[in-house]
């Protein structure tokens, strides 16, 4: 049998598989819910043991991207991706308004609905 002689191949073998393991020993899981409500939507993600700077959340026209990567501080040119999920938002949300927090271990990403007015009102009719 023939062992691996290419020490810097082995580190960075030992490094990623370091970088996919948790404490216990296994790899953590993403858990997400969306709920709706009347004034809005709210998407919660939950993560264990991922920092809150590892996700990263990028709204284009009405697509919403929210993904997270585990880098590797050996080696910063290593990293894993956690999470990755795209949402096309539907035209009630009021994209201007959009906002997320992070809280005790979970990422709120709150989507409110453009303001209706329920009540019915006239319209003027102009004379040109």
């Amino acid at each position: 049998m023939k062992l691996i002689k290419d020490k810097e191949f082995l580190k960075n073998v030992a490094q990623q598989v370091d970088l996919l393991n948790t404490l216990g020993g296994g790899v953590s899981e993403t858990y997400m819910d969306i709920k709706k409500y009347n004034k809005g939507a709210v998407i919660t993600i939950w993560a264990a043991t991922v920092d809150p700077e590892a996700f990263k959340i990028v709204l284009n026209n009405n697509q919403l991207s929210i993904f997270s990567v585990l880098q590797s501080k050996e080696n910063p040119a290593m990293a894993a991706p956690l999470f990755n999920r795209t949402f096309m938002l539907p035209p009630q949300v009021n994209l201007s308004r959009v906002e997320a927090i992070y809280k005790e271990g979970r990422l709120m990403v709150k989507l409110p609905y453009y303001e209706s007015t329920d009540q019915p009102r006239e319209i003027e009719i102009k004379h040109q």
